[in-house]
């Protein structure tokens, strides 16, 4: 009888949980779990990741930022707060700015999609840990966050006859829309960029604390070497074999940025089997001197063409450097 009792409670305290954020660490979970090879090359995971980048993120900021119920009682402070259908646009808002701003914040060239998948995962959590103890700041009635069992009955009581042509309708209608098209722009843009697979390149930096994605080298002297992190990330379907070619380019500063001369530093090539990443470390040692310099990597899959000139690579990242004469 009294597993019994306890069993009920256990199953009630779920039932009251707020269910947005039960839902907010499943789509944690899910998209966590789609990282297994069991879900490599899938439409399943592409779906998962584009369905998660496209709105989580930003409802769990949204969940920080607003607590409070659109309907509680009016306190110091209830001015901070929203209505549903606003929380629900804001967060397909939120999460493309998180998007893209992540994205961008990474230096020119430099980044994969793995990458931005794994920060917007900690950025859900973090954010959604935020909001949890700021709900719990509040009393129940100032709080957002229905319970579990509240979504389901209101679920059940949906039906043809809510369908009434009112304003609030047309608008959910309206946000429903939006969260289609904005999920399709995001799986496009998740997607593989090639056939059903894609390969990452990206550039590391050698720190006190191991490598990375930050403080890039942007003095270099002729004839002194710089250690340097490749990245390589296969996510073909297949074992691949690449070949890397680093280059220091001058690049053209009128129109498009043209490359008008080039001077290969290194190449080295690597074979890496579906799902496979290697981390190269190497040295660059610059050649010529100049400024706003061009540090090159062109990827090639198999063996490059006799002739370098960059347009049939199939992945490349850079970083800009100035290079001075030794003893200048």
């Amino acid at each position: 009888m009294q597993d019994t009792v306890e069993g009920r409670a256990g199953r009630s305290s779920l039932r009251r949980a707020p269910a947005d954020l039960i839902a907010v660490g499943s789509c944690v979970l899910i998209v966590s779990l789609m990282a297994l090879p069991a879900f490599e090359n899938t439409p399943v995971r592409t779906v998962a990741r584009a369905l998660f980048v496209g709105f989580v993120p930003g409802y769990a900021l949204l969940t920080a930022l607003f607590p409070r119920s659109p309907t509680g009682p009016k306190t110091e402070g209830s001015r901070f707060r929203i209505g549903h259908l606003e929380r629900a646009a804001l967060s397909i808002a939120a999460s493309c700015g998180l998007l893209v701003l992540i994205a961008r914040g990474a230096p020119a060239g430099i980044g994969g999609s793995s990458t931005t998948l794994g920060i917007l995962v900690v950025l859900s959590v973090a954010f959604g840990g935020i909001g949890a103890i700021r709900r719990l700041s509040l009393t129940p009635a100032e709080r957002f966050g229905r319970p579990a069992v509240a979504w389901i009955d209101a679920v059940g009581s949906l039906g043809p006859s809510r369908s009434d042509g009112s304003p609030v309708a047309a608008v959910a209608v309206g946000v429903a829309v939006l969260v289609v098209l904005s999920t399709l722009g995001v799986a496009y843009a998740m997607g593989p960029v090639q056939g059903d697979g894609y390969t990452e390149l990206y550039l590391l930096q050698e720190g006190a604390n191991g490598t990375v994605s930050e403080e890039y080298p942007d003095e270099l002297t002729v004839g002194q070497e710089e250690p340097l992190v490749v990245g390589i990330g296969n996510e073909e379907g297949v074992t691949t074999t690449y070949t890397v070619v680093i280059q220091l380019q001058e690049v053209g500063t009128e129109g498009e940025q043209s490359v008008q001369s080039a001077s290969e530093l290194d190449r080295f090539e690597v074979t890496l089997e579906s799902g496979e990443t290697v981390e190269n470390e190497h040295v660059v040692t610059p050649d010529r001197a100049g400024e706003n310099l061009r540090l090159t990597y062109l990827l090639y899959t198999g063996t490059p063409p006799e002739t370098i000139d960059g347009s049939e690579a199939y992945r490349s990242a850079y970083v800009w450097v100035n290079v001075t004469e030794s003893g200048g």
